[in-house]
């Protein structure tokens, strides 16, 4: 799993909740044009580590796992007329037993912050409509690594010495 993953959960746990026809992309590194409204755009802005890394067991196939707890922080945009609702759906939500269960093994939401409507001003000299909110997620960073053990040791290769050690 890598951060990847987490932005779908959080884009697939959203979707069912959102208007019919609300597009959900992932902001700046998806290279695509935003959509029209309504739309909500997912953006990282941060992923502090808040405990020590922490070692699994050594696998069957010899390797070494290491989970890093990381506190995703995602920037939630939602836009257009219906985004100061979409948002406070969001935060209900959050905020509630739902998200038990519905998002995949690694990725647990925390908290959300409260919306705040935050309008810009469009090429076209228009004012679009936005709220943006934080939510925070629980993301447990895995790194493999290949690991010699007693159990495992990996091919042990015998090369003969031609050669006589004198007798003292």
């Amino acid at each position: 799993m890598n951060i990847d993953a987490a932005v779908v959960a959080v884009a697939d746990f959203l979707q069912p909740l959102m208007p019919v026809g609300t597009q959900i992309v992932r902001g700046q590194v998806n290279d695509v044009p935003a959509p029209l409204p309504p739309s909500i755009v997912i953006t990282e802005i941060g992923q502090p580590q808040y405990t020590t890394t922490r070692k699994q067991p050594i696998a069957v196939d010899g390797t070494q796992t290491y989970v890093m707890p990381v506190q995703l922080r995602f920037q939630l945009d939602f836009y257009g007329w219906s985004g100061g609702e979409m948002s406070n759906i969001t935060t209900t939500m959050i905020r509630s037993i739902y998200p038990e269960g519905r998002f995949p093994e690694g990725v647990k939401p925390l908290y959300c912050t409260d919306a705040f409507q935050s309008p810009l001003m469009t090429g076209e000299k228009q004012f679009e409509a936005r709220w943006t909110q934080e939510l925070y997620v629980q993301y447990n960073a895995p790194v493999t690594v290949g690991q010699e053990s007693f159990a495992y040791v990996g091919e042990v290769i015998v090369d003969p010495v031609d050669q006589t050690i004198p007798a003292e």
